[in-house]
């Protein structure tokens, strides 16, 4: 599907946007700054408090007197980041800097701070929510016009689609969209990927006893079930063909038939449906109707992948920590900062299972470090830290042999060697990740504990 940054809201000609550049402060040392957001229109320094003048003087002691600067440049509306000589470095997406010009979302570290680089767009009249509200968490940009667009719309009887990656948290859009409608209700939420293709339609609009093998009784159907409230049809990109007719059906006069029923009934309910496919191209492939398109897509909301809203990784980051008793309560920058430069392909989701290990992995220490984090994560800021001197390690190719079937105590040492990363097992072995695991398997071994 195409990524999109912004929500789609009613046909008609809107007032122009207007682009604003910004910086948060996603993490600092400094408490009274964290969360502080500085819109830039003139040029101005990054430094330790006290010696350079602006709102980004920080009392971070990591940071040099004057440690960096930023200034626009007017031909191409870009603005740069220039480090000023700085002791400990200026960091851009995790890599150093000595001058970068800033793209949306850039992550920029200076000494133990991390300030996010945005570029939004600010229309008139857009709606915007900035009040963090459950279950929508987040305070940046983007879960605001996400929350003003459901406050705007969820009182209405408008069928809403609900556009967004794999784990960006569309659901959650739904179940706000329900709390919000005043209806009395239940939300029924349907996944219509796992419904059998063969029961489609019973499940979603019920049936008559004895309508087909193995329908001893009657079943009112999940429409029913939601009636008076919102159902929510997840992954409707995954809807068979031969169903959407009445799905059409009932979307246009709020009637549903059930299997084997002579007569129609009718139910009041709100259509929610979510997908990560792009429904436009589904529909030019002849796999998706387009009448049924047009009437699912009443109204629009786009729910913003988490690379696009990185303001919010942090906090997010520790309120599913803080689901467990026994995690730490905070962060040390180096991990902080490579929680923020992550691209999350699986967005929150990925996020969520990620503070689960984590605190496993962290349960005695007093906050998370890159230690805690996979390798996959951690790397990009691990591989700036000095070694540390001490003794050489031989190579793994003198005690483990490369080719053949390992034993299991050969296989034990390449993971621990490699610090439970696969695909370097792999590679060390010349062999696909897939016969890795199917060594792990076979020998039962723990890849986790290497990591």
């Amino acid at each position: 599907m195409q990524e999109t940054d912004r929500t789609v809201s009613t046909p008609g000609r809107r007032a122009a946007a207007l682009r604003a550049q910004r910086l948060v402060v996603i993490a600092s040392p400094d408490a009274a700054a964290l969360g502080r957001v500085v819109m830039l229109d003139a040029p101005l320094e990054l430094g330790r408090a006290g010696h350079v003048a602006g709102p980004l003087a920080l009392a971070d002691s990591e940071l040099s007197r004057r440690h960096a600067a930023l200034e626009r440049e007017a031909a191409t509306e870009t603005w740069w980041l220039a480090d000023l000589g700085s002791r400990n470095g200026t960091y851009v997406g995790g890599v150093p800097e000595s001058r970068a010009g800033l793209v949306d979302q850039d992550v920029i570290r200076v000494g133990a701070t991390l300030l996010l680089y945005e570029q939004v767009e600010l229309a008139p009249d857009a709606p915007i929510a900035a009040a963090e509200e459950p279950p929508l968490f987040g305070r940046s940009f983007a879960m605001q016009r996400t929350r003003g667009e459901v406050a705007l719309v969820a009182g209405r009887a408008l069928p809403v689609l609900v556009l967004g990656e794999t784990g960006t948290g569309k659901e959650l859009v739904a179940r706000a969209l329900h709390a919000r409608s005043g209806r009395s209700g239940p939300l029924v939420a349907v996944n219509c990927g796992a419904l059998p293709p063969d029961l489609v339609e019973s499940e979603l609009f019920g049936h008559v006893a004895g309508a087909f093998t193995g329908a001893q009784k009657a079943s009112e159907g999940l429409f029913a079930t939601a009636a008076g409230g919102t159902i929510f049809l997840d992954e409707i990109g995954e809807l068979p063909l031969a169903v959407q007719p009445k799905l059409l059906r009932a979307l246009a006069t709020g009637e549903v038939r059930a299997v084997g029923a002579s007569n129609a009934r009718h139910v009041d309910v709100r259509v929610v449906a979510a997908t990560n496919r792009d429904l436009g191209a589904e529909v030019e492939a002849e796999r998706f109707r387009g009448d049924l398109y047009a009437r699912l897509a009443g109204w629009t909301i786009a729910a913003p992948p988490l690379r696009k809203r990185r303001e919010d990784v942090l906090p997010l980051f520790m309120r599913f920590l803080a689901r467990h008793d026994e995690a730490p309560r905070a962060l040390d920058p180096d991990a902080a900062e490579a929680l923020a430069i992550h691209r999350w392909p699986f967005n929150v989701r990925e996020l969520e299972q990620l503070a689960a290990q984590v605190a496993v992995r962290a349960a005695s220490a007093e906050r998370v470090g890159l230690e805690h984090l996979p390798p996959a994560i951690a790397a990009p800021v691990a591989a700036r830290r000095p070694a540390v001197a001490g003794p050489s390690e031989p190579p793994l190719s003198l005690s483990v042999r490369p080719d053949g079937t390992p034993t299991q105590e050969e296989l034990a040492r390449a993971i621990a060697h490699f610090g439970g990363n696969v695909a370097q097992v792999a590679l060390f072995f010349g062999r696909d990740r897939k016969q890795i695991y199917r060594w792990i398997e076979r020998y039962g071994l723990d890849v986790d504990a290497s990591r």
